[in-house]
């Protein structure tokens, strides 16, 4: 039987840059061949995983997280190559959507 994760999300941005572990330029317009990073500010689930998942068409890249401790700040980035409509989604490690955000690239 699948369990729920026991894995909270507090807070998910959007940004230019990490600094201090915390998110620099909150966005959800970036441009082409800009870096964009995912923060996020998690609860639970110490010593589990989550994957976050770029998606652009087609085309996705999949990173995977640890989490080491509660609460938990982590991020993951990507350079961003075709402009358009992307979502990044983070899934617990039985794939169930903790979080989806949508952003535009131009």
């Amino acid at each position: 039987t699948a369990e729920a994760s026991n894995i909270e999300i507090i807070e998910a941005k959007l940004g230019k840059q990490v600094k201090d572990r915390m998110i620099v330029e909150e966005d959800s317009t970036f441009a082409v061949n800009s870096k964009i990073f995912l923060w996020l500010r998690l609860a639970g689930g110490v010593s589990e995983t989550i994957t976050v998942t770029w998606k652009h068409g087609v085309h996705s890249q999949a990173t995977t997280l640890n989490i080491g401790g509660t609460p938990w700040r982590t991020w993951a980035s990507k350079t961003l190559y075709w402009p358009g409509d992307w979502t990044v989604t983070v899934t617990d490690g039985t794939g169930n959507v903790l979080k989806e955000i949508s952003f535009a690239v131009q």
